[in-house]
């Protein structure tokens, strides 16, 4: 009987344990659960979202770029894109071994796919190929079945209908290369020219696409969408027209072409040649082609319109006159002789005319561009005054235009003499300048300023963005501007002017020629025979240049042409501006 009673209490005892130790258990698990779902719900919640929910960042349409007369330049289209999940990225290159057969990768493609696998950002995708074909894109919506990782997505990217004729003034976009965690890897932005100066503009806002994806990460549905917002537009005072006229005059020719409005200084027209393509740019040029445009000795990334370093020549030859007459009280009237070279020290000067032009006014020095007469105003000016005055038009300045990169040339005087070759300035040294040589060089841009500046009497300011603006006058003797304009009138409407031969009929043009030369004439040449451009090698010929402005009783357009290597401006550079002046009154005015 006691062992049974003892037998029962031992399976009691038992039964108490094991009833508290599953009670503890439970509680245990309860407690876990609670701790898991009700605690941690939205950290799980989170995790379980991040496996079941795929994000597709949408990048921004880029503002349209507009002409003058609205008509687009710089647009948008679709590109088809195709992309895998990062968490598949192992299976890529099998991907693409089962693809290559109808859909290329190209050896440029695959580098920038490894690139991208690297990349840290905020998109659960890796883009492996862009710019699908539509053939590409019809074998791929046969056969997606086989690839379960693969999405085909839309995007609007950059594209420019005259990819070589606006390449340096629109610039082009691409990617960042100090791309960080978080960041938009393929996110393209401004690298040069409007796309740069304006980016924050263009770019737009991001958006994203949310995927629901199965256990095995195969996309069922789009969940929600937040749309990118594009970029702003952009209006400039380019004219498409005017722009490609200029482009097709300067074919096969190096140098620039700058064509602004006198009245609100928008540049119409800036074009350098030779150029580059700026589609291929914003699509990514390879190592090797970019290595090619480097190496290429006529440097066609070289925007020259507004950082190509010239000579202005004979063009200068106006500051000087206007300088001459503001502020030494310079009679126009008071002649000297050409006789084809002056005497200065212990060296001759030469006028490009051998045999010289008689006795002549300064009137007939700028028409017929004596060279001489202008070696004698040189004698009585200070360099340094010069320097001062020049920098009223631009010279020795940067002009502000509104894109990025560009030089402001040299104005030479004492100081910059030491402190650029440790040398005194030499009197001479102020003859070579006067007449638009020796140490001075200038942009294009800068020659155009200097002829809106003249025509007008006001500081014209160069935009390319479209913008109302007025100018102040500058503080210049409006009876000694009308004698500077006359002369140039009578470079081009009088029978001994240099530039007779580009004279337009109707409305009137105002202009002046000028050679830049690039070499020196030794004086046994000058003994014996002064080769001709066409007798020497093309990197010793002169260069060609022509600054006008029309119509010349109320001007409203001012041109500058620069022709490298091409000889007389008269001859070349001349002929140019007349063909694009021409249109531009024809149809602008």
């Amino acid at each position: 009987m006691n062992r049974e009673v003892n037998l029962e209490r031992r399976i009691r005892r038992r039964s108490l344990l094991l009833g508290i130790s599953k009670s503890f258990f439970t509680l245990l698990v309860l407690g876990k659960l609670f701790y898991l779902q009700i605690l941690q719900k939205s950290k799980y919640g989170e995790l379980s979202d991040h496996n079941r929910i795929k994000v597709k960042i949408l990048y921004p349409e880029r503002g349209t770029i507009f002409d003058l007369y609205n008509k687009p330049i710089a647009t948008n289209r679709t590109d088809y894109q195709l992309s895998v999940f990062k968490e598949k990225k192992s299976l890529i290159n099998s991907y693409i071994s089962k693809l290559s057969g109808h859909i290329s990768f190209s050896d440029k493609e695959l580098k920038e796919i490894g690139e991208n696998i690297k990349k840290q950002d905020l998109s659960d995708f890796i883009t492996i190929k862009r710019n699908l074909s539509w053939n590409e894109l019809e074998f791929f919506e046969f056969m997606k079945n086989k690839f379960p990782f693969l999405i085909i997505t839309k995007e609007k990217v950059r594209s420019y209908e005259n990819d070589l004729i606006y390449s340096h003034v629109l610039g082009y976009v691409g990617f960042k290369k100090d791309v960080g965690k978080n960041k938009l890897s393929n996110l393209k932005v401004g690298i040069a020219g409007i796309e740069k100066k304006l980016n924050s503009k263009l770019l737009g806002s991001d958006g994203w696409i949310k995927f629901e994806t199965n256990s095995k990460g195969v996309v069922n549905k789009e969940l929600n969408k937040k749309n990118a917002i594009p970029g702003r537009n952009v209006k400039t005072f380019l004219i498409s027209e005017i722009q490609e006229k200029a482009y097709m005059e300067m074919r096969g020719i190096r140098g620039a072409v700058v064509m602004l409005d006198c009245i609100s200084g928008g540049i119409n027209c800036l074009v350098s040649s030779p150029t580059f393509n700026n589609n291929e740019f914003s699509d990514g040029v390879s190592v090797d082609e970019w290595n090619a445009l480097l190496k290429n000795e006529f440097n066609p990334l070289l925007n020259r319109s507004i950082a190509g370093l010239y000579s202005p020549g004979s063009t200068y030859k106006l500051i000087t006159a206007l300088y001459a007459l503001e502020n030494k009280g310079f009679n126009p009237r008071t002649k000297f002789n050409c006789s084809g070279h002056i005497s200065f020290g212990n060296r001759k000067f030469h006028c490009w005319k051998k045999e010289g032009h008689g006795n002549i006014d300064l009137q007939d020095a700028i028409k017929k561009s004596c060279d001489c007469y202008f070696y004698n105003l040189a004698k009585s000016i200070d360099i340094d005054g010069l320097a001062n005055f020049s920098n009223i038009f631009s010279y020795g300045r940067q002009t502000g235009i509104d894109i990025p990169n560009e030089l402001r040339g040299i104005m030479p005087n004492k100081e910059w003499k030491i402190k650029n070759r440790g040398e005194k300035w030499q009197r001479g040294e102020t003859l070579n300048t006067v007449i638009g040589q020796g140490f001075m060089l200038s942009t294009p841009l800068q020659i155009a300023i200097m002829t809106a500046r003249l025509a007008t009497g006001k500081k014209i300011e160069p935009r390319i963005i479209y913008e109302n603006k007025t100018f102040e006058k500058l503080n210049l003797s409006q009876s000694n501007l009308d004698f500077i304009k006359k002369s140039m009138y009578l470079v081009v409407n009088d029978n001994k002017g240099t530039a007779f031969n580009s004279r337009i009929f109707g409305k009137k043009m105002a202009g002046k020629t000028g050679t830049s030369q690039v070499r020196k004439i030794t004086s046994a040449e000058r003994e014996d025979r002064v080769l001709k451009n066409e007798e020497l090698s093309y990197k010793l010929r002169d260069h060609s240049l022509f600054t006008c402005f029309a119509p010349f009783d109320k001007p409203r357009f001012a041109l500058s042409v620069v022709a490298e290597h091409m000889g007389s401006g008269s001859k070349v550079a001349a002929p140019i501006a007349k063909n694009i002046i021409n249109l531009a009154l024809r149809k602008y005015i």
